[in-house]
C-alpha cells in the first residue's frame, strides 16, 4: 500500500477506533500492566509533509523528520518494572531515514534504587541524562514533532544520553508548603550511534556552499567521555491552579577534539490549570529555557609537516541558544503551541545562526489523549541561506500503561 493511501485509511479509521470505546473502556484497554509489576507499551508516529528545503538538512535531531512522504518517524516500544524499592525501564527506537531505509536503536535500558534512606535514587545503565527541561523526555511526549535546535546542536542529535550511572536527591527542605527541589548528579559515556545522520554531517548544512571547508568537525564538539552533569530544580505551587518549575543544569566533559566542553541551561515554566487539581478545564504552559556551551577545539592532526601547530584550527567557542514554547489546551482535545527557538552560530564549525517559528496544532482524538493528529508548521530563517518554510502532518498513537 502506497504510504499516502496508508496515512488517509489511518487517519479515517482513528476516530471509529477511539470511539469504539467509552472513557472507562479505553483506560482498561491500555491497562498491559502484569501483576502491577511489569508494564509493557508501545508508541507510534508517522509523519509527512511538505518543505522549500530539503528536509533532512533542516533537521537537526537524530529523529526529526527527514522527507516529505509519509514515514515512520518512531516505533517506541517499552518496557517497565515497577516495585517499592527497584525501577527499571527499557525502550527501544525503530524509525525510517531520510532514505526510507529501516533503522532502530536502543534508546535507554536502566535500572534504579528507590525510597533510599535520606530521598536519595540511584539509577545505572543507558540513560537520557537529567538536563535541562526537555533533555530526558521522549519523542512521545514532545509538544512539537522536531527536536530544539539548541538541544540537539549542544547535546547531540539523540539528547545528552549517557552510559553510566546518576544520583537523584530528593531535598529535606523545610520551606513553603507546595515548594519540592531535587538535585542530580550523574557520570558516563555518550553512548555511541552507528546509524547517519542523515543532513547532520555539517553541522545541519546550514552554509550556503555546501563545498566551503571548516576548520572543525562540528560533531566533534558533542561530549563524548568522562562525562559529570549536575542540576537542581524547584517546584513550587503557589495553589491548585498556578505553579512554577525551574531548574539549574550544567554538564561537562572530554569532547571529539581530545579537549573540553561544558554547557549550562536554566529553564523556567509556568503552568496554570482552570481546573486546578481536577482533570479536564483550559490550561496554559509557558517554558523557557536558555542553554550556553562553551567548547575547547584542538585536534593532534592539525600539524603540519615540521610539526607546528596551525592556529587557525585551535581555540575557545562560545554559543548561546534559547527556545520558548507558549501551549494553550482549550479543552482536553484541542491543544495551540507557538515555538520560538534560536541559535547564535559558530562558523568555524560551519552552524551559522538560525531562528525557527513553529505554530502547531494537536487534535487529542481520544479522553486518555494517546490518540492525536498534529499539524506544524516552520519558518527557519538561517544566515547567509534563503528562508524555509515546512508543514508538517504526524500521526500519534500510545498504547500500554503510563508510567
Amino acid at each position: 500500500m502506497h504510504p499516502t493511501t496508508l496515512l488517509t485509511t489511518t487517519v479515517l479509521a482513528l476516530p471509529a477506533l477511539a470511539t469504539a470505546f467509552d472513557a472507562e473502556d479505553w483506560t482498561k484497554f491500555n491497562d498491559w500492566s502484569v501483576a502491577d509489576t511489569l508494564y509493557p507499551s508501545l508508541s507510534l508516529h508517522g509523519t509527512g509533509g511538505f518543505s522549500t528545503g530539503d528536509p533532512a538538512d533542516l533537521a537537526t535531531g537524530a529523529h526529526d523528520p527527514q522527507r516529505e512522504s509519509f514515514s515512520a518517524q518512531a516505533i517506541e516500544p517499552s518496557l517497565g518494572l515497577r516495585t517499592e524499592y527497584l525501577q527499571a525501564f527499557a525502550t527501544g527506537l525503530f524509525y525510517q531515514d531520510g532514505e526510507g531505509d529501516w533503522d532502530g536503536e536502543l534508546e535507554e535500558a536502566y535500572a534504579k534504587l528507590t525510597n533510599l534512606p535520606g530521598g536519595f535514587e540511584l539509577k545505572g545503565g543507558q540513560f537520557l541524562a537529567d538536563f535541562g527541561a526537555l533533555n530526558a523526555t521522549h519523542l512521545h511526549a514532545w509538544d512539537f514533532i522536531d527536536s530544539e535546535l539548541a538541544n540537539s546542536r549542544f547535546l547531540g542529535h539523540d539528547g545528552l544520553q549517557l552510559q553510566g550511572a546518576e544520583l537523584l536527591w530528593n531535598l529535606p527542605l523545610n520551606m513553603e508548603p507546595g515548594f519540592s527541589a531535587t538535585a542530580s548528579l550523574s557520570f558516563g559515556n555518550a553512548t555511541s550511534h552507528d546509524h547517519d545522520h542523515a543532513g547532520h554531517d555539517h553541522a545541519d548544512h546550514d552554509h550556503e556552499d555546501e563545498d566551503e571547508e571548516t576548520p572543525h568537525d562540528a560533531d566533534n564538539a558533542f561530549l563524548n567521555d568522562n562525562i559529570v552533569t549536575a542540576r537542581i530544580a524547584g517546584n513550587y505551587h503557589h495553589s491548585d491552579f498556578h505553579s512554577l518549575t525551574g531548574g539549574l543544569s550544567w554538564t561537562g566533559g572530554e569532547n571529539g577534539f581530545g579537549r573540553d566542553t561544558h554547557v549550562f541551561g536554566a529553564d523556567l515554566t509556568y503552568l496554570w490549570r482552570e481546573n486546578g487539581l481536577e482533570p479536564g478545564g483550559r490550561a496554559f504552559r509557558w517554558r523557557n529555557e536558555l542553554l550556553y556551551r562553551d567548547v575547547d577545539a584542538f585536534s593532534q592532526h592539525d600539524e603540519d609537516d615540521d610539526g607546528l601547530i596551525d592556529e587557525t584550527f585551535r581555540g575557545s567557542y562560545h554559543e548561546l541558544g534559547f527556545h520558548s514554547h507558549a501551549i494553550y489546551s482549550w479543552n482536553p482535545h484541542i491543544d495551540t503551541a507557538l515555538r520560538i527557538a534560536w541559535v547564535e552560530g559558530v562558523d568555524d564549525f560551519g552552524q551559522n545562526e538560525r531562528v525557527r517559528v513553529s505554530p502547531a496544532l494537536t487534535w487529542w482524538i481520544d479522553p486518555d489523549q494517546r490518540l492525536s493528529l498534529r499539524t506544524q508548521y516552520n519558518y527557519d530563517s538561517i544566515k547567509g541561506s534563503d528562508d524555509e518554510h515546512t508543514l508538517w502532518f504526524q500521526l500519534n498513537l500510545t498504547l500500554g500503561s503510563h508510567l
